[in-house]
């Protein structure tokens, strides 16, 4: 279990205290003069040295312990504390080792016995501290804890196999926190933030959080919010990026771990390499577009798969590498979309030298962005270097040249970028005339047709290579609409000669325009389809894309012949299914995905065109089920999966604490209800380490039978497939409350997550349940979250439970979060295709109504208002 050395907050006027007089003033409290001289990077790319050695290594064990370095003020203990519980790694704050160490702190050491004493007392520390917590440890270094020349280079040796990650942040919330005038915090920045980074291979710039409105339930229901709620975009942010850092493919071994998942969740798409599907598109934005406070990053991002970032190489000042820095995580904290790190070559402008370039190139790295681009006309062995030094970044070889396409120019420099180890490459020319876009097409056969090849971004440039563009499968360059109608778009295209014309609308247009794709219908299916708010959302979605599809609801009483006639039509392409369907409808499918044969209940369907040559049916996570996405034709087969665990899975992501950050061995969770939504529920805690669970339903006996089968499952030898390690480590334990006043089981501890599966309307002649939950199993500290999944009615006695009369601490979620969730996910099944999130969730919003056709304007006002701010 993760232990937490801490530490206290000292005041700027204790801090200054060690640093000494300067010019009749306390001076500032900064890390020493690094003795080794920075980098410099000449013009010359065949004389440009290799990077620093920490620079050169980001491949660690994957019990590497990981050190947070940085200023007083940028959350590294909160961040640390977060990262212990989901990493399962003991905190160590070096300046209490110190104390414990000596006796004193770092300042009041040096009073007594002076800077060279204390400098060598805090070598000492610090080398025994990464000697005996080399793995399996978060290692804080506080910006009073001094880092002297010795101390440095500890740290840099210590980089060479382990994540040193900087921790920044905005001038105002450092200042905040020392509580002192702007002229000392920004000499102190000034002064320490080169010495951070140099002693440092990773870079996390901690965005401030000033409100929990991203929980859009919390101010429409809910008198107050917890504070701590305010943390968890920072901790999603900060997970993702660990996820990133300490990814499969970035470890050198594969020991199993007990730690829960960092990867912030499993949405179909997810299980696919971006650059093996079909017509991606990645949105061009300028650094420059980035920096306003007021940019809307979601709008920029929407609809596309993956978000560009397109830096000009100018000198990398410390507001230059601060502007890179923050906008990457802006763009992460908004969006779900992978980030695309691109330095402009400096070819493109005769301002621009190298050495700006591989500095901006370098530092972009810090922050391990899903991919960057390197340009292939450097030196050969420089190129090496950077793709040896990418971490878990994959490397797109990059260039942009007027030859011609039947040029053995653009052959060889293929076959170099795959010698070289980059993952795609991407070659662009200027297009002068429209018949410049036939030639492309025959140097694309040409790479098609290589028995060893690489995915190939391919397009001519400018307006005239619209076309080329239209037509090129992988990560096609868009820009977004209120760009390309700026009246500085012409500039733009000046400054940078490969700035695209096309936006993500008119891309996805023409591929229907062509026949590239069809038009399809998709439906939902169900005894209370007439009610479903799915039609409105998809359709939305469908609108916002430029897709011509069209999504219906059909209510029905039995899954006869008529249904099964219409999954077979040539342009069917999938259908939700609802209540009381999820079961039955396994019987139509010829496959199913891991999760949902798991579970034993479907929400989704979708046809499947295409066999493999034995006649069997696609892998479920490879990208071929994606590719016959929006294609109309004959259905061979039907492929069934269930989205429901994803939602509830997120809103629980969502709505549970930092405080609360789940613990495998010790968390506990309850589900109301024994049917399928309940075995989503349950499937959905096991995903998330939830491992004592709670059953209560109505009939004990269908919640034994389901207890029977998870926890035959879960022992089972495809339970290593389908669960990660850390759930794997132990069996789950599942327990059965039999009536609303049963004790709480005494082997577990009181639940924090609370999911309620069991219908708040009269079905038939069954009157509603009113269901609310007993006091006594509502008795965590802590509070957690409740999720009601129904959304007929926001205002069910539970909701009301939970937002009048339980603890502030409690955070109470329904199914108008869920609804679109799930639905998320049902949208990359039916088109390949990321979901414009934020117009799924306002459509919800907007056609929302209760069971007597009543709207709620106030609800639906403060939770549109609170969308912009809403957790991707």
């Amino acid at each position: 279990m993760a232990s937490v050395t801490g530490s206290t907050k000292r005041s700027f006027a204790t801090m200054s205290v060690e640093g000494g007089a300067r010019n009749g003033h306390a001076s500032l409290p900064t890390p020493s003069p690094p003795a080794p001289k920075q980098r410099s990077l000449p013009n010359s790319t065949r004389s440009t040295p290799a990077p620093l050695p920490n620079e050169c290594r980001r491949i660690f064990d994957s019990r590497a312990s990981i050190v947070l370095i940085g200023m007083h003020g940028t959350g590294k203990a909160t961040l640390a504390m977060m990262a212990s519980v989901a990493c399962q790694r003991r905190v160590i704050d070096i300046e209490t080792v110190f104390h414990a160490a000596t006796g004193f702190s770092t300042a009041v050491y040096r009073q007594q016995f002076g800077s060279s004493n204390r400098n060598l007392r805090q070598e000492e520390v610090l080398r025994n501290t990464l000697q005996v917590h080399s793995k399996d440890a978060i290692i804080v270094c506080n910006g009073g804890f001094p880092l002297d020349t010795s101390s440095q280079g500890l740290l840099r040796d210590f980089a060479v196999a382990h994540p040193v990650i900087h921790i920044t942040r905005d001038f105002r919330s450092v200042q905040e926190y020392l509580g002192t005038e702007e002229s000392k915090v920004r000499e102190l920045l000034a002064l320490s933030t080169p010495v951070f980074r140099r002693c440092s291979n990773y870079e996390f710039y901690n965005i401030s959080e000033t409100n929990a409105v991203h929980l859009s339930v919390a101010p429409a229901h809910q008198p107050s919010v917890p504070a701590f709620l305010t943390l968890k975009r920072a901790e999603r942010t900060f997970f993702k990026f660990l996820a990133l850092i300490l990814s499969s493919k970035n470890v050198r071994t594969t020991t199993k771990s007990d730690a829960p998942t960092l990867d912030p969740g499993h949405f179909p798409l997810s299980y696919i390499d971006l650059e093996l599907r079909n017509y991606t598109c990645a949105v061009q934005v300028q650094l420059s577009d980035l920096t306003p406070e007021e940019v809307d990053i979601e709008e920029l991002e929407f609809g596309c798969d993956a978000f560009e970032i397109v830096v000009e190489p100018v000198q990398l000042t410390t507001d230059q590498a601060e502007d890179i820095s923050k906008s990457i995580f802006r763009v992460r904290r908004s969006t779900v979309t992978p980030v695309i790190y691109h330095v402009m070559p400096p070819s493109t402008s005769a301002s621009y030298t190298t050495t700006s370039y591989l500095a901006n190139l370098w530092h972009g790295l810090r922050m391990a962005p899903e991919f960057a681009t390197v340009d292939l006309a450097m030196d050969e062995e420089l190129i090496r270097a950077i793709v040896s030094s990418r971490g878990s970044t994959k490397i797109i070889g990059h260039i942009h040249a007027a030859m011609d396409w039947y040029d053995v120019f653009w052959l060889e420099k293929y076959d170099t970028a795959m010698r070289l180890g980059c993952s795609l490459v991407r070659f662009t020319r200027p297009a002068n005339f429209m018949d410049d876009n036939a030639a492309i097409q025959s140097f694309r056969n040409t790479i098609y047709a290589k028995s060893q090849r690489i995915p190939m971004i391919c397009y001519n440039t400018g307006r005239a290579g619209r076309r080329s563009a239209c037509f090129n499968q992988v990560l096609t360059p868009v820009i977004p609409e209120k760009l390309r109608t700026s009246s500085t778009f012409d500039l733009r295209t000046q400054r940078n000669p490969e700035t695209s014309w096309l936006t993500a609308k008119e891309a996805t247009h023409i591929l229907y325009a062509s026949f590239t794709y069809d038009p399809m219908e998709f439906y939902i299916i169900g005894s209370a389809a007439g009610y479903s708010l799915s039609p409105a959302m998809h359709n939305a979605a469908y609108q916002a894309c430029g897709m011509p599809h069209h999504f219906d609801r059909i209510q029905t009483a039995t899954l006869d012949e008529k249904i099964r006639d219409l999954l077979r039509r040539p342009n069917f392409g999938g259908t939700a299914v609802s209540q009381p369907f999820k079961i039955d409808a396994i019987s139509l499918t010829h496959s199913l995905s891991r999760h949902a044969r798991a579970i034993g209940a479907i929400n989704t369907l979708i046809p499947i065109r295409h066999l493999n040559e034995d006649s069997s049916i696609p892998d479920s996570d490879g990208v071929e089920l994606f590719q016959e996405r929006n294609q109309s034709g004959p259905v061979h087969a039907l492929f069934g999966d269930n989205t429901d665990w994803i939602g509830i899975r997120s809103c629980i992501r969502r709505g549970l604490s930092p405080a609360n950050a789940i613990r495998p061995t010790t968390t506990s969770g309850l589900v109301i209800g024994a049917g399928g939504m309940a075995r989503a529920a349950i499937y959905s805690m096991l995903q998330l380490g939830i491992k004592n669970i709670a059953i209560f339903n109505r009939t004990t006996e269908n919640a034994r039978k389901m207890v029977f089968y998870f926890a035959q499952l879960a022992a089972s030898p495809s339970a290593a497939k389908l669960f990660p390690s850390f759930v794997q480590a132990s069996l789950p334990t599942f327990r059965i409350l039999s009536s609303r006043e049963e004790a709480w089981p005494s082997d577990m501890r009181p639940p924090t997550v609370i999911v309620s599966c069991i219908p708040t309307h009269a079905v038939g002649d069954e009157a509603s349940p009113d269901f609310t939950l007993p006091p006594h199993w509502m008795q965590s500290p802590s509070g957690g979250v409740v999720i009601e999944l129904a959304y007929r009615s926001l205002n069910t006695p539970l909701t009301k439970q939970v937002r009048e009369e339980a603890s502030a601490l409690w955070i109470c979620l329904d199914g108008l979060d869920l609804l679109p969730e799930q639905g998320f996910a049902q949208f990359e099944l039916f088109t390949g295709k990321r979901a414009p999130r934020r117009t799924m969730r306002e459509e919800v919003l907007r056609c929302w109504t209760d069971e007597q056709g009543h709207s709620n304007p106030g609800m639906l006002r403060t939770r549109l208002e609170a969308m912009d701010e809403q957790e991707p």
